[in-house]
């Protein structure tokens, strides 16, 4: 039994920084390790602040926290649909330039193609010959103006001469209009613009190709607005509400948790997948995100609604029971207490009975105040 004793305490000696027993030929009892051998209870243990820090022990809080490693539901990373738009010219045309790429990074009014467009050549005809009639109406209603001062033309003359210079001013104007709509250029061209700030993450525009109005041209997007998409089966459909907060893990990178909010329910289920739509929106976006990207999205509910966990670290098992260790009365003291644990994820343990929220709690070091306590009990029992 010296023998053994004498083993535990070189150990804790060298976890406390203290000497430990040397063996002796006259048979006297080893010398006690470093821990405060003042009176105190049998299952304490006392350890100074040096010692605390040189063996790693820290004192905590028990805390209420989503575990990482609770149910999830598939989700998809999404691009935010407000963020994005699809650019089609709206007359027929052909091709004749392209001025951006795919991938490209463009700004609200680059020019992104010109088109040749017939509709817009006509346009412009009707816009030249509606000038040139409203010239020679303008020079008519002049003269008749000239002759109604000088009392020789007739007013009715007069105010039907004002009359048709309104009516080819409107028809001038409309066409002009019509022509800005198009994105008219010069010579009958088309300019497609890009109407946001974005990235080109589409594009369908090949050079000497015609282009319809039917299907868009070019696709941009706003790549700092994406949301995550899940779908909740139907049977977890009463843990979900908007504005709770959720986990988001992607496979590509599955070692960071992105944090968010639910901001959207579907009004309605997938009759094929019996689930409910949801998006979540992240609290801070990464530039590494891609629309596509596969994951999963872990519900936390409300902070009083998590679970009261501990780290790993803070768990040792102690003549068959699970146990952590709460500071004592006395400064510098530890005692085990008996919890059970639930499930575990993330480095951490869900605490089911036997220890509060905010409890105080070596988060670290529990084997070695184990280590102490059972060299201690071996010391008393010598």
């Amino acid at each position: 039994m010296t023998r053994a004793l004498c083993i535990l305490s070189l150990v804790v000696a060298v976890i406390l920084g203290a000497s430990g027993c040397h063996g002796r030929s006259d048979g006297e009892a080893p010398p006690a390790p470093t821990t405060e051998h003042d009176e105190h209870p049998r299952d304490e243990v006392r350890i100074t602040a040096e010692a605390q820090r040189r063996a790693g022990i820290r004192v905590g809080r028990a805390e209420r926290r989503a575990l990482s490693g609770g149910a999830a539901i598939p989700a998809e990373v999404q691009f935010d649909p407000s963020g994005t738009a699809h650019v089609a010219p709206l007359v027929p045309g052909r091709f004749t330039r392209i001025a951006t790429t795919l991938g490209a990074t463009v700004h609200r009014g680059d020019l992104l193609a010109v088109l040749a467009s017939t509709d817009v050549s006509a346009a412009r005809a009707r816009l030249n010959q509606a000038r040139a009639r409203l010239a020679a109406a303008q020079s008519a209603f002049e003269r008749q103006r000239t002759l109604a001062t000088e009392g020789i033309g007739a007013q009715r003359s007069l105010i039907e001469a004002e009359a048709l210079v309104a009516d080819l001013r409107a028809e001038v104007a409309g066409l002009q209009q019509q022509l800005a709509v198009f994105g008219s250029g010069a010579a009958g061209e088309v300019r497609l613009t890009s109407p946001i700030e974005g990235v080109i993450v589409a594009m369908h525009a090949t050079l000497g190709e015609n282009a319809g109005t039917e299907s868009p041209a070019f696709e941009v997007t706003d790549a700092s607005r994406v949301w995550v998409r899940g779908n909740v089966p139907e049977l977890d459909l009463a843990r979900v509400r908007a504005g709770m907060e959720a986990l988001v893990r992607l496979h590509a990178f599955p070692d960071e948790t992105l944090s968010g909010r639910v901001t959207y329910l579907s009004p309605s289920l997938d009759e094929a997948s019996r689930s409910l739509t949801i998006r979540v929106s992240l609290d801070h976006l990464d530039a590494r995100l891609r629309s596509g990207l596969y994951g999963s999205i872990e519900l936390l509910g409300a902070p009083d609604e998590r679970p009261v966990t501990v780290p790993v670290d803070a768990v040792a098992t102690l003549d068959g029971r699970t146990v952590v260790f709460v500071p004592g009365a006395a400064e510098g003291s530890f005692r085990p207490v008996d919890v059970q644990l639930g499930r575990r994820g993330g480095g951490h343990f869900e605490v089911v009975a036997g220890l509060d929220a905010g409890a105080a709690v070596a988060v670290s070091g529990a084997f070695t105040l184990k280590s102490v306590l059972r060299s201690e009990e071996l010391q008393g029992e010598e």
